[in-house]
């Protein structure tokens, strides 16, 4: 008779502190995850939809598309680079980057590509959040259709705040 009493309260005391230690470790949890959707433009470029996923583990980064601002969206050029850029505390990290030696056709657009990988280490050995995060750019270099020389633009997509 006692079995039919002791066992239900000894559940039900279980199942309570079980529920509070899973709260209080939940509450202690952070679970940061940022989303940016980045686009800018240059004098001869433009991106769009650059996306930039960070969590405590992993930083994606790409699936954009960068297009040169020209009539009729057509021009061929045999050297370019493309790269995104961050200020992480002071100092700055490549993203991504994206080469192409011989003809490269930009007909409208083209993919900026993409990388899945760790994120950036800041000098206490963790992974960086987006506070640590001072500005995003782009840099593009190409080569003229017309005049053979290596150009540069830099386009400009995020800036904290100060």
């Amino acid at each position: 008779m006692v079995h039919k009493i002791v066992y239900p309260v000894l559940i039900f005391i279980v199942c309570v502190l079980l529920a509070i230690v899973i709260s209080l470790n939940h509450r202690n949890a952070t679970n940061d995850f940022y989303h940016l959707r980045l686009s800018g433009e240059s004098p001869h470029w433009e991106i769009n939809g650059y996306q930039l996923d960070l969590t405590s583990g992993i930083l994606k980064s790409g699936n954009g598309k960068l297009r040169f601002k020209t009539r009729g969206n057509v021009y061929t050029t045999n050297y370019f680079v493309f790269e995104m850029n961050a200020v992480i505390n002071d100092k700055d990290t490549t993203l991504q980057s994206k080469a192409v030696s011989g003809p490269e056709d930009f007909k409208n657009e083209v993919d900026t590509g993409a990388i899945e990988g760790p994120p950036p280490i800041t000098k206490d050995g963790k992974s960086i959040t987006f506070k640590d995060i001072d500005k995003i750019y782009a840099v593009i270099h190409w080569e003229g259709q017309d005049d053979g020389i290596v150009h540069k633009e830099i386009i400009d997509l995020y800036e904290l705040a100060n």
